[in-house]
C-alpha cells in the first residue's frame, strides 16, 4: 500500500472516530444517563440526526465554503447559512410530528427521567449544535485552503530556486569561462604548464556545473573545490596590486550543501571589490565544526572609475539571501556590514549542516 494511500485512509478513520464520539457525546450519551427505555423512533431521530448533521458539515467544508466564503461571496455564504439552519429545524420538527415524539417522551417523563421544561419554537440544543457544526467545517476548510496555498507558493518558490540556479549556471559560463578561455590562450605563448594547470582547473568547474548541480544538494568538499577554482582562475585577470587571502578548514567528516550557495559572495566579493590603479585584498575564510559551516568574505568597495570590470553575472545576495531562508530556514545566519569610512565589505555566513 502506497503512503498517499496509506495516509487517506488513516484521515477517513480519524473523521469516523471523531463523528463517532461527537454523536455519542451529544446526541446519545445524556438520553443513556436518565435511566430509562426510550422508544426506538428517539434512537431512530438521533441517528438521522447524526446523519443530516454529517453531510451538511461536509457539504459545507468542501463545497460552499470554497465556492463562495473563498471567493469572497459574504453574502451569499451568510444567506446560505441562515437557510440550512432553518431547513434543519424545520425538518427537526416536522420529524418529531411525523414519528409522535413528543407524545411517546410526555408518557415516560412524569414517572422516570429528569423534569421536563416547556417547549419552544426554536430546538436550542439542536441550533448549538448546527452552529458548532458550520463553525468547525467552515474553519477546517479555510485553514485547508490556507495549507494549500502555502504548499503552492512553497513549490513555485522552490521552482524559482531551481530556475535561479540554472541562470546563475548560464551567466557564469559566457561571462567567466570565455574571459578565463582567452587569458589561457595568451598564456599557452609565456607560460605553459600555467596554462595546462588553468585547464584543469576549467574543465573540473564545467564537470561540476553540468553533472554535481543538478540535485538539491552536493558534496560541500566540491564546492569548496569549485570555489578556489574559480579564485585561482579570476587571478589571472587580476593585477599585481591584488591580494587574495583563502583559508579552510579541514572537516571532521563529509557534509552535503546546496549547490552554488557560497559562490554569490565571493563573486560579489571580486565584482566590487578590485581596482586596476589601487591595492586591494580580498578575504575568504572557510571553517567547518561539528556540522556548522561558518565563512567570512571581507573585500574594499571601489567605486571610483578604475575599478576593473568583472562581469561574472549571478543571481545576486539578495536572492541568495532568500535561497537561505528557504532552503535552511532557523538553520542559518547572515551578518552584512558595510563600512563607509573604511570603505569595506564583510559577510559573515553560519550554517548548520546536519
Amino acid at each position: 500500500m502506497s503512503k498517499e494511500k496509506s495516509k487517506g485512509w488513516v484521515i477517513v478513520g480519524v473523521h469516523i472516530l471523531a463523528w463517532a464520539l461527537l454523536g455519542f457525546v451529544l446526541m446519545f450519551y445524556q438520553p443513556l444517563s436518565w435511566g430509562v427505555r426510550l422508544p426506538f423512533v428517539f434512537w431512530a431521530k438521533q441517528s438521522i440526526s447524526i446523519a443530516f448533521l454529517a453531510g451538511l458539515f461536509y457539504f459545507n467544508m468542501l463545497y460552499m465554503v470554497p465556492s463562495f466564503l473563498l471567493k469572497n461571496n459574504v453574502s451569499a455564504f451568510a444567506l446560505w447559512i441562515i437557510v440550512s439552519i432553518v431547513v434543519l429545524l424545520i425538518l427537526s420538527k416536522v420529524f418529531d410530528q411525523q414519528l409522535h415524539m413528543h407524545e411517546q417522551m410526555d408518557a415516560l417523563m412524569p414517572h422516570h427521567g429528569p423534569s421536563r421544561r416547556p417547549r419552544g419554537i426554536i430546538d436550542g440544543i439542536l441550533l448549538m449544535i448546527v452552529l458548532l457544526v458550520l463553525g468547525v467545517s467552515t474553519s477546517l476548510s479555510v485553514l485547508q485552503r490556507w495549507q494549500k496555498d502555502a504548499q503552492i507558493r512553497e513549490s513555485v518558490e522552490k521552482q524559482n530556486i531551481a530556475t535561479e540556479l540554472a541562470l546563475l549556471k548560464a551567466q557564469i559560463n559566457p561571462h567567466f569561462f570565455f574571459n578565463t578561455l582567452n587569458n589561457i590562450y595568451a598564456l599557452t605563448f609565456t607560460d605553459v604548464p600555467v596554462s595546462r594547470d588553468a585547464i584543469l582547473k576549467l574543465s573540473r568547474m564545467m564537470r561540476y556545473l553540468l553533472y554535481e548541480t543538478q540535485q538539491d544538494t552536493s558534496l560541500l568538499s566540491q564546492e569548496i573545490s569549485f570555489i578556489k577554482d574559480y579564485m585561482e582562475l579570476m587571478k589571472l585577470r587580476l593585477q599585481s596590486n591584488t591580494t587574495i587571502f583563502f583559508t579552510e578548514s579541514k572537516p571532521d567528516k563529509e557534509y552535503s550543501v546546496a549547490p552554488m550557495l557560497l559562490l554569490p559572495f565571493i563573486e560579489n566579493a571580486f565584482k566590487h571589490g578590485i581596482s586596476v590603479m589601487q591595492k586591494a585584498d580580498i578575504r575568504v575564510d572557510i571553517s567547518i565544526s561539528d556540522g556548522f559551516l561558518t565563512m567570512l568574505v571581507k573585500n574594499q568597495i571601489f567605486r571610483d572609475k578604475d575599478t576593473l570590470n568583472m562581469e561574472t553575472g549571478g543571481i545576486g545576495l539578495v536572492n541568495t539571501q532568500r535561497r537561505l531562508d528557504l532552503l535552511y530556514p532557523q538553520k542559518h545566519e547572515l551578518v552584512i556590514d558595510e563600512n563607509n569610512q573604511d570603505n569595506t565589505y564583510q559577510v559573515l555566513l553560519k550554517l548548520n549542516l546536519v
